[in-house]
């Protein structure tokens, strides 16, 4: 499902439908979400992506610099990043967020 580029601070993770850069943080990894050029952190919240997360009891933040939307990012447990980057993936694949990709979350 996915391709992963080792770069030397973050890696990679690519399909033919987004692309994630994931830094690794210690215990955690900070997950950037590319859908189309755009940032979906935000659409992904208005369409219940939530929801589906707490279904499988995965923790994770979602964090950024203030009032700059295509900064934001999941902070998830580094023994839940497979499992959610795939919840990422499938969550795109089911939802269309095409018709909510605003400029404020272009990359």
């Amino acid at each position: 499902m996915w391709r992963i580029q080792k770069k030397e601070k973050f890696d990679i993770w690519e399909n033919d439908l987004c692309s994630l850069k994931v830094q690794y943080e210690e215990s955690k990894c900070r997950v950037y979400v590319n859908y189309k050029g755009y940032n979906v952190v935000v659409p992904m919240g208005i369409c219940g992506f939530e929801d589906e997360i707490q279904e499988r009891k995965i923790k994770y933040e979602v964090e950024g610099e203030k009032g700059i939307l295509n900064s934001l990012s999941y902070v998830v447990e580094k023994d839940n990043l497979r499992l959610f980057c795939d919840m990422i993936f499938f969550f795109l694949t089911e939802h269309s967020l095409d018709r909510m990709l605003y400029e404020e979350f272009k990359y």
